[in-house]
């Protein structure tokens, strides 16, 4: 079985996307199709969203650079190993984490996700149960970047969902105020202001926000880019 997907040992920068392919990202997630182009005056419907999304866009750039932003090659490290994950595991374990074959553990509810990180390496590197040993298709770097992708694969869907037509380049940048263990997390009586420009708390579940803060918070750990750091279990 060859690999689909390659963990180079530099990652690109993110900087190296076109903006055109952020707005067309941004305008398919306002419009859901690009229908509305065809229709009468849709053309210049199309022009004056593209023209609002440009503007956006640039603001967004601008923000995050000012306020240090978590890195782009933090977030191409999430690519990384999101295509990883989609191209060799998806099969089975479902794009979302929930299983697509029988008896694959659901990771979308943290099945097996209690275990330690030498643990599931080891079950992916020896193969386990019907899954097969990985160890001469993904080298350690892409089998360590993959556990981690898998470790938030519920919290990245959300910001597919919610953040990425924005965000393609630039990891949201959150304020202050919102608390960072998950205790203060779970009993945080305050606004959620995640996003200036998104209705934050009309759009998501107060559970799916947590998730979403603690997933933005995880994506500068050095695991996601396939480093395997400390010795646990």
């Amino acid at each position: 079985m060859e690999r689909h997907t390659h963990m180079s040992s530099q990652v690109l920068p993110a900087t190296e996307q076109t903006l055109l392919l952020r707005v067309a990202r941004t305008y398919r997630a306002i419009c859901g199709s690009w229908s509305r182009l065809s229709t009468p005056g849709g053309g210049q419907w199309g022009v004056a969203l593209i023209v609002i999304t440009l503007s956006c866009l640039l603001r967004v750039d601008l923000v995050s650079a000012k306020d240090g932003a978590v890195s782009p090659v933090d977030l191409d490290a999430l690519n990384v190993a999101r295509d990883i994950y989609q191209a060799n595991c998806a099969m089975c374990h479902g794009f979302d984490g929930i299983p697509m074959m029988s008896g694959a553990p659901n990771f979308a509810n943290g099945e097996r996700l209690e275990e330690t990180d030498n643990q599931l390496l080891e079950s992916i590197r020896k193969g386990k149960g019907t899954m097969p040993s990985w160890a001469k298709i993904l080298d350690e770097q892409e089998r360590a970047a993959v556990l981690a992708y898998t470790r938030m694969i519920l919290a990245d869907g959300l910001f597919l969902e919610h953040c990425e037509s924005c965000h393609s380049l630039n990891i949201p940048v959150l304020a202050d105020t919102i608390p960072k263990s998950r205790e203060k997390l779970n009993n945080h009586d305050g606004s959620w202001d995640l996003c200036a420009s998104y209705p934050t708390e009309q759009m998501m579940a107060r559970e799916d926000i947590i998730t979403l803060i603690r997933f933005l918070r995880d994506v500068a750990r050095p695991e996601l880019k396939g480093q395997v750091v400390g010795t646990e279990g």
